[in-house]
């Protein structure tokens, strides 16, 4: 009797090139709106961070108001009250881990709110073959699905991704300093493992700093437009 059995593939191991350090914060409430202030904030602190390609924030999220796909359509005045579980996650390359964690301890002001930063714990990115970035900025794309899709492909194309499903949420208006601007959320699924990581190292669109165009894991399609 011949028997081949066929080869699984290896399991793929993430590598720590970049990664998420999520620190323990005090505050008791800030604008959902926030991402401007905050990354200012940071960046007054960390002077390299807002230049460094690979480094951005995760706005602070509070699951009970919702998502990138179902918040609020008021994003611009509402509050949210945040809990002893509420992190403060920034993304990072591993060289930068050391200088970033020097923030423990500061006290930052975000619209007048005081947030303290605690002490910090690293997380690797993920593995997962479906992510979702809440907030993609593409100039000039604002009220055009299809010419924000196409730019999107043209960028993640340009990384060497050859994507094939991508999925609009909704959208919103991010305060900055410049005015208002348009953002999407955008899901990508059924992609590799490797442009997983790829895509969660370098992100989509313009103000990545500011966490637009961050990717995090998304269960799939059928969670994206759950109500949980």
């Amino acid at each position: 009797m011949f028997w081949n059995e066929e080869e699984k593939p290896a399991e793929y191991t993430v590598p720590d090139n970049v990664i998420d350090l999520s620190f323990k914060v005090s505050c008791k409430q800030i604008k959902l709106d926030h991402a401007w202030a905050l990354t200012n904030a940071i960046g007054d602190i960390l002077p390299w961070f807002k230049d460094d390609p690979q480094t951005a924030i995760h706005h602070i999220y509070i699951p009970q108001s919702g998502n990138g796909w179902v918040r609020s359509d008021q994003f611009n005045d509402e509050l949210i009250q945040l809990s002893r579980r509420t992190r403060l996650k920034l993304r990072v390359p591993m060289s930068r881990k050391a200088d970033t964690q020097t923030i423990t301890g500061q006290t930052i002001s975000i619209d007048g709110n005081k947030l303290v930063i605690g002490q910090s714990e690293q997380h690797s990115l993920s593995a997962m073959t479906t992510i979702v970035a809440r907030h993609v900025h593409v100039p000039e794309t604002d009220d055009n699905e299809e010419a924000f899709l196409k730019e999107i492909h043209k960028q993640i194309n340009a990384m060497g991704i050859n994507v094939r499903k991508m999925l609009c949420g909704k959208s919103h208006q991010l305060k900055t300093s410049n005015g208002l601007i348009k953002t999407r959320s955008l899901m990508i699924a059924d992609i590799s493992s490797e442009e997983s990581i790829h895509l969660q190292e370098n992100g989509v669109g313009h103000y990545y700093s500011y966490g637009c165009g961050i990717f995090i894991p998304q269960k799939g399609i059928t969670a994206v437009n759950s109500d949980e």
